[in-house]
């Protein structure tokens, strides 16, 4: 009996060293948001792939450039149009869908039309100074989504 709980005192021990209270992740993540802030504002973007609940629809966005300003201004601008928004590039939504050990990249634009729809906060899967490659898991609507901006 004695051994017994000898050995659960010791796994008990073990179990709790082993634990990772560090904020290594956050930390990574914010100096990834930072970076990321960077690129995004160096130049003209496109849409090159955007699915919404599973279905392509990057035709609708073909003919616009987008500009991710200072102080989070956003404009999308077309032959017909131009369009203003914000952008913010973070890592700390923390929503139940949401976890705080990633980057997020939130884009919003008021109008109801094809712009409206890419309003969301995304996760940032992968970053380069040519390519960013967004995803929307279910968020509290439902709605998933996919994007990937490329460098114009």
């Amino acid at each position: 009996m004695r051994r017994l709980k000898t050995i659960i005192v010791l796994l008990s021990l073990c179990i709790s060293i082993s634990c990772d209270t560090d904020r290594d992740d956050i930390e990574l993540s914010e100096a990834e948001a930072r970076e990321l802030n960077l690129i995004v504002q160096q130049g003209e973007w496109k849409i090159s792939n955007y699915t919404l609940n599973s279905a392509d629809i990057t035709a609708n966005y073909v003919d616009y450039v987008f500009h991710f300003e200072d102080e989070n201004s956003l404009l999308a601008i077309s032959a017909a149009e131009e369009v203003a928004g914000t952008w913010r590039i973070n890592n700390d939504s923390g929503d139940e869908f949401d976890s705080y050990n990633d980057v997020d990249f939130q884009i919003f634009f008021s109008s109801a039309g094809k712009l409206g729809e890419l309003t969301n906060n995304y996760d940032v899967i992968s970053a380069t100074r040519d390519e960013i490659r967004l995803n929307l898991g279910a968020n509290t609507t439902g709605t998933t989504a996919n994007l990937v901006l490329i460098k114009n």
